[in-house]
């Protein structure tokens, strides 16, 4: 029988591959037309073991709190959603102290590691073309203050064997020529040496087609109706045409997988998450960056993706809504100026692609991968803005999960029912 993996994202179509090169028949099934058209299409473009730290951090109920009446915030949250968050996100406050922080940090560090060795493995072994670069990335800050609020988090990684470099102005221009015409208003910067970049949706595409020619199969605008279950296991699943029987199902749908799972109340803590980007061609640009550069005070990165710039900085708790706020678009183009003004200054913003897309967003930061209360039903999903970075690790630490075998890295972290376990401590 064949294995069936929901989804065609990142996590869906690595995990399909993985299972794949193990021996299973797999068949992806999606939604929409075609792949990685959901949270995997335009996002940051960045593999950042340097940003493993949750977005639920010491504090964050503060900011949360300021955003309701800040609709410029790069974190917001939207006042109507706020009844469809009350469970996860008294769990998602909760999970900010110190200690449950501390512990998330170490372990998205080393699942971030750890798929980062995955990725490159497998880009190099197929050859992947996705505007792939591994000269790391940059954060710059304005402001001593602006820097110390990063200082400690950038030394509790370095200790787990994250490398970095502290950059004063001169050593920044002269990793990033680009930011010259700004060398004044720079206090310092820090240079991750390990983190790499490409476009994620060409990513997915690469790898899809490899999974084809090695024998997968792929069906589009296939809707997952019901789950069908006999005997606590999974035997197959309701599509709006068809019963299609399976050993095994994996729920790699992004931040629809919970609705997916909820009439066989297997609770699933994530919740979306919209994030907000733009596009830019830059063909005929000059002075372009190499490496994709964080300005951590204004949450804004620029990641070059061959002839493009792609803008992220925003996020907002605001339910399934997909809509497009164009001033959100607006105040990014403007940081962008703000960053490379010399470049900006070239640029046409009217002729920019903008995109919103929803990460699938944890209670309380780290991914939930492996097996359910169903047998044969897995889950991979809630990698939040990491997904990018996640991907191949988690399909490996899945597919290891899936056929029993010893995973290279723990991967209770990640398990379903970590969640149940740690709010009794």
């Amino acid at each position: 029988m064949t294995d069936l993996v929901i989804g065609a994202g990142l996590m869906g179509i690595t995990s399909a591959y993985e299972l794949l090169k193990r021996g299973r028949a797999v068949t992806i099934l999606e939604e929409l037309d075609g792949p990685a058209l959901g949270a995997s299409y335009a996002n940051a473009g960045m593999l950042t073991p340097s940003m493993s730290d949750p977005w639920n951090s010491p504090g964050v109920y503060k900011y949360l709190v300021k955003s309701l009446f800040n609709p410029s915030s790069s974190m917001r949250l939207r006042l109507n959603t706020i009844p469809t968050l009350l469970g996860w996100g008294s769990k998602f406050l909760r999970y900010s102290s110190e200690p449950y922080f501390k512990a998330a940090l170490k372990d998205n560090f080393n699942l971030t590691s750890y798929s980062l060795t995955k990725t490159k493995e497998i880009a190099e072994r197929y050859d992947l073309k996705y505007c792939r670069k591994s000269e790391g990335t940059l954060s710059i800050f304005n402001t001593q203050e602006d820097f110390s609020i990063k200082e400690n988090l950038y030394k509790s990684l370095n200790k787990m064997g994250l490398q970095c470099s502290v950059l004063n102005p001169d050593e920044i221009v002269s990793l990033v020529p680009s930011l010259s015409s700004i060398s004044s208003k720079l206090y310092k910067g820090i240079h991750y040496h390990q983190d790499e970049s490409g476009d994620a949706h060409l990513f997915c595409k690469a790898l899809l087609k490899k999974f084809l020619e090695l024998g997968g199969q792929v069906k589009y605008g296939v809707p997952l109706k019901s789950l069908t279950i006999a005997n606590n296991k999974i035997i197959g699943i309701n599509t709006d045409s068809e019963h299609i029987v399976a050993s095994n199902v994996v729920i790699a749908a992004g931040a629809n997988s919970p609705k997916l799972l909820r009439a066989e109340k297997v609770n699933l803590d994530v919740k979306p998450a919209k994030g907000y980007s733009l596009t830019i061609n830059v063909d005929g640009v000059s002075g372009l960056p190499a490496l994709p550069v964080l300005n951590d005070a204004m949450n804004v990165v620029v990641t070059p993706l061959g002839n493009r710039l792609r803008l992220v900085g925003t996020a907002e708790f605001a339910g399934f809504d997909l809509s497009i706020d164009k001033k959100r678009i607006a105040s990014l183009f403007e940081m962008f100026k703000i960053i490379y003004p010399e470049v900006a200054s070239q640029v046409d913003p009217d002729s920019a692609i903008p995109w919103a897309g929803l990460r699938p967003m944890s209670c309380d930061g780290k991914p939930f991968i492996g097996a359910t209360k169903i047998k044969g039903l897995y889950i991979n999903s809630g990698q939040g803005p990491l997904g990018w970075t996640l991907a191949m690790g988690s399909a490996n630490l899945l597919a290891d999960i899936m056929f029993d075998i010893p995973t290279e890295i723990d991967a209770r972290p990640f398990s379903l029912l970590r969640a149940h376990r740690n709010m009794s401590m």
